[in-house]
């Protein structure tokens, strides 16, 4: 049976700096604390009766209670110096080791994290193993130094293996250094998205004007849109002020933006050629991408998400196991077909004045969207039918 989770702040060397000041928009126990509560720990317990760290934990995300003293026996302890910044998800590996009845340390020296099942040594730790894509393991902050060393770790973290070429290799660094100088200002990241929406629907209306500074600076601001748009989603989770309405306002703006500027280009195109099937093929894209989002958001609202990436396009998805014949050669040429990189793409061809016929490949590539989403959705469907057949 599951023991409860809890976090034991212990008082910080003398003079760390990360107690006190911002450290990628937290302060060094607030974001313990706040990493903890994702872990599921039930409550914070603050060593020595240290009133001035308790303060720093006074803020409206963190929803468990802080107390002082010592955490009932019952429960398994994260013990860990205020001073320490950690992999956001280190307590959830640990919550996780914790299991197998044995306690665990990671890290090294003063930077170790320990945790402590009920009734075990806090002294017989043993290493555990734990070194995610972009982790890092524990660091102890205690001059500025320290505190870049950290914010640099901690950003570096926000990478997402599931990134595509375009933004493995261009959009991240642009929008990691854009997140760095923006996380310590008074921004929330629904606020950044919203503001990111408006470049994309800029991106359709100058688009539509037909002219070739109109398709490339249109291209330019879509692209903008596309880097800008890790940034919501960065300064969410290194701030941990993500949330439902941010995945939405993600997901929905990435949507409009697309259907903002293929609809501008289409009429653009249109305003410049008199060739009506540009018009046709702008109808196709924005039809068949109101038809696959409407389906996409139906799942995400039936599993409570705004998470795109949570979508099952491909068999296996959404079971766990591997994809198999097509779904592997999808899976393959999948970052192909990313955002990030065909949004890349439209800006290369209105720079090289083919955007005309990228559209005609883009309608193409939405009628096989369309298609695979349709299949996603008979597949779940056979899948729900056989699962009530069961029983």
């Amino acid at each position: 049976m599951a023991t409860s989770l809890w976090l034991v702040l212990r008082p910080a060397a003398s003079g760390a700096i990360g107690v006190t000041e911002r450290i990628a928009g937290l302060t060094t126990p607030l974001r313990l604390a706040l990493t903890a509560q994702s872990a599921g720990a039930a409550a914070v317990y603050v060593e020595s009766n240290d009133d001035a760290l308790a303060a720093t934990l006074v803020d409206p995300r963190l929803k468990i209670p802080v107390k002082h003293g010592t955490p009932p026996s019952d429960g398994t302890r994260l013990v860990v110096g205020a001073d320490v910044v950690v992999h956001r998800g280190l307590f959830a590996a640990l919550r996780d080791a914790a299991a197998d009845g044995a306690a665990h340390a990671n890290g090294e020296g003063s930077a170790r994290v320990v945790i402590v099942p009920s009734g075990a040594d806090a002294e017989a730790t043993t290493a555990l193993e734990f070194l995610p894509p972009f982790g890092f393991v524990p660091l102890v902050v205690v001059d500025r130094a320290d505190g870049s060393r950290a914010t640099s770790l901690l950003m570096r973290s926000l990478r997402k293996v599931q990134d595509g070429w375009t933004s493995t290799y261009l959009n991240r660094y642009i929008s990691l250094f854009v997140s760095r100088l923006l996380v310590n200002l008074p921004i929330h990241p629904n606020q950044l998205s919203v503001g990111i929406l408006g470049l994309g629907i800029a991106s359709g209306i100058v688009a539509a004007r037909g002219t070739y500074l109109g398709f490339v600076l249109g291209a330019l601001l879509l692209n903008a849109q596309s880097i800008l748009d890790g940034c919501d989603g960065e300064l969410s989770r290194v701030t941990f002020r993500g949330s439902r309405l941010g995945e939405w306002l993600d997901t929905i703006g990435d949507d409009l933006s697309n259907y903002g500027f293929f609809a501008g280009a289409a009429w653009g195109l249109y305003r410049s050629t008199q060739f009506v099937p540009y018009l046709v093929v702008g109808g196709i894209i924005v039809g068949c991408g109101l038809l696959t989002s409407g389906l996409e958001y139906r799942y995400l609202a039936s599993i409570g998400s705004g998470d795109l990436l949570k979508y099952p396009l491909v068999a296996g998805d959404d079971t766990g196991k591997p994809a198999t014949g097509a779904g592997k050669l999808v899976a393959a040429i999948q970052p192909l077909f990313k955002r990030d990189t065909f949004v890349f793409l439209t800006l290369l061809a209105a720079l090289a004045t083919v955007l005309g016929p990228m559209l005609i490949v883009f309608g193409a590539g939405a009628i096989g969207i369309t298609a695979a989403v349709i299949k996603a959705e008979l597949r779940m469907a056979k899948e729900r039918r056989e699962k009530r057949a069961a029983g």
